[in-house]
């Protein structure tokens, strides 16, 4: 009896460990969700991105109850600072900082001391703090409320300025971004990406194990045609994701996108893109067995890098610099572009960026690839 259990118990695990894709979601899936959420939540901390402009100087030295405020804002532990030159106007300040945001994947949020401060609460009058912040933001409700404590805290303990100091907060986005609005493109470019990836992946490598790649040598059919014509289906997908997950967004949960030129133009770099990395994955995937481990090892860490579930601004800055050579990053950030944010330089640069990727992959899998490969 005992020798036919081990038997039994012999000849499963000999087929689980020839499985690649059992090997993947027994023992690799759990290790990377492991080191990827804890590279992301390990530390239990999360510091804010926040834009400082200190107006408030005296030959070009910060006043003393604007230091003492910056000193407070510092020793919270909460806040990377970042200065802003004090000879900038307002709007000047706020455009310098939306586009460095954008270059350093931080939020856009701008703290201004104003000119004066000093001299207001000396003289028993009120003083106002600006906080020029994006609304949609999902971080901003939070840096906001640990600003505004740490503005009551600072006037507290100023003699006879505890009702003296307010902070006002200003949004500088006129619509009304949701989370929901931010996750549908996120859904989107991770729709784009599995569907692109694996198909190409799962293709080749049952096509392979079929001997059709090899018949192929024997067509008038080309290397790049048959990659092309791989990226043409895997973009009639990608259309009908997109129309099925907007009109499901919009119709439970009222989003409203704006389909245009860039919008298309995101979609078709995106359907040229994870095909071309998909085939240039399979031809090092001699198996179809293999092929959802192999894709998976790839496709994961970019859907949880590479802003889809929640601004990458979250990560830690190790984790920032990996996402920054993630193709999905700027199909994600092109696509929000695009769809929600009404910001066509970005999203044509986020195209040009992503075509760029899937010219070289495309390009790279044609080389590769080995019609007479057994």
């Amino acid at each position: 009896m005992r020798s036919r259990i081990y038997t039994i118990i012999s000849g499963h695990f000999k087929s689980w460990y020839r499985s690649k894709s059992n090997i993947f979601w027994t023992i690799a899936f759990p290790l990377l969700l492991i080191v990827l959420f804890g590279a992301i939540f390990g530390n239990g901390s999360t510091k804010f991105d926040l834009y400082l402009q200190n107006q408030d100087l005296n030959a070009n030295t910060p006043t003393m109850y604007s230091q003492g405020y910056i000193s407070v804002l510092n020793n919270t532990g909460a806040f990377n600072l970042h200065t802003v030159a004090a000879g900038q106007t307002v709007q000047q300040a706020l455009d310098y900082v939306k586009s460095d945001a954008q270059l350093h994947n931080r939020g856009q949020r701008l703290l201004v001391i104003p000119s004066g401060f000093n001299t207001t609460l000396n003289s028993g009058n009120d003083a106002t703090i600006q906080l020029y912040m994006d609304q949609s933001d999902q971080a901003s409700a939070s840096l906001a409320g640990i600003v505004r404590s740490v503005t009551i805290s600072y006037a507290a303990s100023i003699a006879g300025a505890p009702d003296h100091l307010n902070l006002q907060q200003v949004g500088i986005v006129t619509r009304n971004i949701r989370y929901i609005d931010f996750f549908i493109p996120g859904v989107i470019g991770m729709t784009l990406l599995t569907t692109g990836v694996f198909g190409a992946v799962n293709t080749n490598g049952r096509y392979r194990e079929l001997k059709i790649i090899k018949k192929l040598a024997t067509t008038p059919l080309s290397k790049i045609e048959w990659i092309l014509g791989m990226v043409g289906y895997q973009m009639i997908l990608a259309t009908i994701s997109l129309v099925v997950i907007l009109f499901f967004g919009y119709a439970l949960f009222g989003v409203t996108a704006t389909i245009d030129i860039y919008t298309v133009g995101l979609v078709v770099a995106a359907a040229l893109l994870f095909p071309g990395i998909g085939m240039v994955l399979a031809n090092f995937v001699k198996e179809a067995e293999s092929a959802d481990a192999a894709a998976n090892a790839i496709t994961f860490p970019m859907m949880f890098l590479a802003g889809t579930f929640w601004p990458r601004e979250t990560l830690p800055d190790i984790m920032k610099i990996i996402a920054n050579f993630m193709p999905l990053t700027y199909v994600n950030d092109g696509l929000r572009d695009a769809l929600i944010y009404a910001e066509p330089a970005q999203a044509l640069t986020n195209t040009i960026i992503a075509l760029g990727l899937a010219a070289f992959f495309i390009v790279l899998g044609s080389m590769l690839m080995n019609w007479k490969e057994e």
